[in-house]
């Protein structure tokens, strides 16, 4: 079913509003905070690394023998902490878009390569966020937007931060892409390196410029595949939504156990908790998604 058919929302009633969608709401709320917290921190430290010493009234154990090597080692840990937190959202914002109906066959794809058929020669494998996030990203922007591998190579860092023997690597051609366009990147990020941080990434070596910098590009290349997002979205997309954001089965709660003069306000107040982009879309559409339920 195409968008602008039966069953679907047209443009005027998008399942985002001010240009983005819920997922990319949520995203950029769990990233804020992270860069916040990691600036904060960053200053902090920089000014424990000037000799600033603890005071006596703050009741921790605290005493480096060397405070210039703890900053460093406390750096690297909330660096790597900050790189799990924004591939977490990442990571949430790619299984909240993949559940549109546009990204089906893409779905299937994935399925297929988790559980082959039976008299398939092919073995199971295990789809990465990483496979996952570039595919949805080619689907949306094409495979020469060479921020799709800088938000490729933060994800496998925080394989390398999460697990130990992680091998993870950018393939061939997503490192090639951001060979190809180093000039680019060296003027977009205050001269960041190509070559340094694809070694620091080897080496599980991260910098603040590193990661500061693909931050950036994966913050960027989001905001772009959102906008890419189909625009015509279909009432079954909402419906998609609305469960994976939890809100159908509060929604049949409220219906069940409510007073029928106290289920708007509750309605308002589970999407204003869960998602609130999608109240609107819901209220417009409310009489077709209890129709599809029915039918369900």
């Amino acid at each position: 079913m195409k968008a602008g058919g039966a069953g679907s929302i047209p443009d005027n009633a998008k399942l985002s509003d001010k240009n983005h969608t819920q997922a990319l709401s949520n995203f950029k709320k769990t990233v804020g905070n992270a860069v916040f917290n990691l600036n904060t921190i960053v200053v902090g430290l920089d000014a424990v690394d000037n000799g600033y010493l603890k005071p006596a009234g703050l009741n921790i154990s605290w005493a480096p023998v060397d405070q210039e090597i703890a900053v460093r080692k406390t750096r690297k840990y909330v660096l790597e902490t900050v790189l799990v937190h924004v591939s977490e959202a990442l990571r949430q914002y790619i299984l909240a878009i993949s559940t549109l109906s546009q990204f089906s066959e893409v779905r299937e794809k994935w399925k297929l390569k988790e559980n082959p058929p039976p008299n398939s020669s092919k073995k199971k494998e295990t789809v990465s966020i990483a496979e996952k996030f570039v595919d949805i990203a080619y689907q949306l922007v094409g495979k020469k937007e060479y921020r799709v591998s800088g938000a490729a190579l933060l994800l496998h860092w925080r394989n390398h931060v999460v697990h130990s023997q992680s091998n993870a690597k950018l393939k061939h051609d997503q490192k090639r892409l951001l060979q190809k366009n180093e000039e680019t990147i060296s003027k977009e990020y205050s001269g960041l390196s190509v070559d340094c941080i694809l070694c620091h990434f080897s080496e599980r070596r991260p910098t603040l410029k590193d990661i500061s910098s693909l931050i950036s590009m994966t913050v960027r290349i989001v905001q772009q595949m959102d906008k890419s997002i189909y625009e015509g979205f279909e009432v079954s997309d909402l419906k998609a939504w609305l469960d994976y954001y939890g809100v159908t089965e509060k929604l049949a709660k409220i219906e069940r156990e409510t007073e029928p003069s106290k289920v708007e306000a509750s309605i308002s107040r589970v999407f204003s908790s869960h998602a609130p982009k999608l109240l609107n879309p819901y209220l417009k559409y409310r009489d077709e998604i209890s129709g599809s339920k029915v039918k369900d």
